[in-house]
């Protein structure tokens, strides 16, 4: 989605939260988890609303692809 190369670990990604659209820095891990079908996964935790994020990096476009866990 940024177009112009992908992004890697170190440098910064402008993401929102997908519940309250606060706008915060993301940046990939050196050493990051890898889950059980293969992706580079993260968890985080908005700081503006307090939601549990998810998130997998698209092997396409190495971008991170964020959700709000429920409960």
């Amino acid at each position: 989605m940024n177009g112009d190369r992908p992004t890697t670990s170190g440098e910064a990604q402008v993401i929102a939260c997908p519940k309250c659209d606060a706008r915060f820095t993301f940046y990939r891990s050196p050493t990051p988890e890898i889950d059980s079908c293969g992706f580079e996964s993260y968890s985080l935790e908005c700081k503006e609303c307090g939601a549990k994020l998810a998130g997998i990096i698209d092997p396409n476009e190495e971008e991170l692809l964020l959700s709000e866990l429920e409960g």
